[in-house]
């Protein structure tokens, strides 16, 4: 338990860091950032990482502060799946149509997604409702998704 949350801990920081370079509303160098550093850890815990990700527009009104809390999103979406899912297979996938969608999804165990209010969905829907973009979980067992839209 100690080993896991010092190796959340220093990821956190480690993107916290990176994220002083990424620029204003690159969603795609976000999420490439987000992969590099945490492709190791899935791979550590035998869990497939499945990458489909487009060449997504600037979005303008995410500068830094917007840029971080989106971050902070992803990364707990992303702790969620190894902490808790018990999944083999993780699957990002990031496309623009209208607007943005980003999905999170894995084969994992589940859970009750309109029961659990435990902090980490609290956090996450108080971020996206800050950020103009609406979040959706839904799950059941072998497949959960966490959808993170922003409209055009």
């Amino acid at each position: 338990e100690v080993l896991h949350t010092l190796r959340d801990a220093m990821d956190q920081l480690k993107l916290s860091i990176d994220s002083m370079h990424l620029p204003p509303g690159d969603v795609t160098a976000l999420l490439a950032n987000l992969r590099y550093r945490l492709e190791p850890r899935f791979a550590a815990m035998g869990m497939e990482l499945q990458w489909d990700v487009d060449l997504l527009p600037i979005v303008p009104r995410l500068d830094f502060e917007a840029m971080r809390q989106l971050q902070f999103m992803l990364f707990e979406a992303f702790s969620n799946v190894l902490q808790h899912a018990r999944a083999t297979v993780l699957r990002v996938q990031a496309h623009a149509a209208d607007g943005i969608l980003i999905r999170v999804v894995d084969d994992g165990a589940g859970f009750d997604a309109q029961g659990v209010q435990g902090k980490g969905l609290v956090s996450m829907r108080q971020r996206a409702a800050a950020l103009g973009a609406e979040l959706r979980v839904s799950s059941q067992p072998g497949e959960t998704v966490v959808e993170i839209v922003f409209p055009p």
